[in-house]
């Protein structure tokens, strides 16, 4: 069944409230967090939240004011791996367990939460969809969402196991005398 104009409306609708609450929590954590991981994660995942947020918005006045699906839906979302440009930004220096923020695992929890409410609502959606512009852009948004999970999922593995988080990322392993590089 393809979904209907008022399902999209109501879609991107949700869509641009969950957006604003992540925009919220992650500029509160990333101006309370004194770790350097920390606010490069929750400044990452802000600006591309906040980036999101005004292209959803965007698309949803157009299709509000009666544009066509395909007119509307131009969105192209960027060729970036924000994990991997989050890791360039986080210098040796940084590497050291994490002292400071751990509280800051409450704020994880809730993006996680929010994260997998967007995924939710654009999963729900692309079974619905027939149409290929919006498969693909549910698809998309879905799998932008995804991205920002793992983000947030390994920032708490960085702040409940900081050494076995450096042990990963760094490519180390042990060989039973001790780490090796």
């Amino acid at each position: 069944m393809a979904l209907s104009s008022q399902e999209l409306l109501d879609a991107f609708c949700q869509a641009v409230e969950i957006k604003e609450k992540k925009q919220k929590l992650y500029q509160e954590a990333m101006e309370a967090c004194s770790d350097a991981v920390g606010r490069e994660t929750f400044q990452l995942l802000y600006e591309s939240e906040k980036e999101h947020g005004r292209l959803v918005q965007e698309i949803y006045e157009e299709l509000k004011a009666g544009k066509a699906w395909a007119d509307a839906c131009r969105y192209v979302p960027p060729e970036e791996d924000l994990l991997a440009k989050l890791l360039q930004k986080v210098g040796p220096e940084e590497n050291k367990p994490a002292d400071s923020c751990s509280d800051e695992l409450a704020a994880l929890e809730t993006g996680i939460q929010l994260e997998e409410a967007c995924i939710r609502l654009f999963e729900e959606k692309l079974e619905k969809a027939t149409e290929p512009l919006q498969k693909e852009f549910l698809s998309r948004m879905s799998s932008e969402e995804r991205e920002h999970r793992r983000i947030l999922e390994d920032l708490k593995f960085y702040y409940t196991d900081p050494h076995g988080w450096f042990m990963e990322k760094s490519g180390a392993r042990l060989d039973g005398a001790g780490p090796v590089t």
